[in-house]
């Protein structure tokens, strides 16, 4: 064993790692994890905008996005940002626009997930602005969510003047009631720029109504 793979062992043995989606050990994103990210995207829309998501928000990918989102860790990023690279050319070349971190969770993690992610892809998104509170949708029903998402985001003034009468994707790490989205959608539209697609890492899936489970 040479002085590398040596080093490598030590250092298993004092911070043992294991991948954030399976918890497989030795590796912080195992190669069938990873994976779940770059195959199939998940197609749909949000009010008549095309959405394309690398992944249902569920199970191993889940588990991924909160490890990124919580930590920032690179692996999970680079993981991250190669499905949302894919999302991203399933879209119109078109400008990208990322939806911005609520404050509270801003000041909790110290870096906004969107953009760490986003460079994990190796790719720079205009950033929309915090205009009024909105704060953490995580603990909201539906509605509560599409209430405190409304008038809560704007595009910079010089960024809109930049891109007034532009197509812009509209890029996000998950998509659950799509209320954020919808508000970022209006946002772009008030700056005169028009809303050609979504790309997001992941979508949380819909459920029937009356479904079981």
């Amino acid at each position: 064993m040479g002085i590398g793979g040596a080093l490598r062992e030590a250092a298993s043995v004092l911070w043992p790692v294991a991948c954030a989606g399976c918890g497989a050990p030795d590796v912080a994103v195992c190669a069938p994890c990873a994976a779940l990210l770059t195959g199939d995207p998940v197609r749909g829309d949000v009010d008549g905008v095309p959405l394309v998501a690398a992944a249902a928000y569920e199970g191993k990918v889940r588990m991924l996005v909160a490890a990124c989102k919580e930590h920032g860790g690179r692996a999970e990023s680079r993981a991250l940002g190669a499905g949302l690279a894919i999302a991203i050319a399933q879209a119109p070349a078109a400008p990208l626009v990322r939806v911005p971190s609520s404050r509270a969770g801003l000041r909790r993690r110290g870096f906004d997930p969107v953009e760490l992610v986003l460079r994990g892809a190796g790719l720079r998104a205009v950033p929309l602005r915090r205009v009024a509170g909105g704060g953490a949708q995580k603990e909201r029903s539906v509605d509560e969510r599409a209430s405190a998402a409304q008038g809560t985001l704007a595009l910079p003034c010089r960024d809109a003047e930049r891109l007034a009468g532009a197509a812009v994707v509209l890029v996000d790490d998950v998509v659950t009631s799509g209320a954020t989205m919808r508000e970022a959608v209006r946002a772009v539209r008030a700056a005169g720029c028009d809303a050609a697609a979504i790309a997001a890492v992941a979508r949380v899936p819909r459920r029937v109504p009356g479904a079981l489970g």
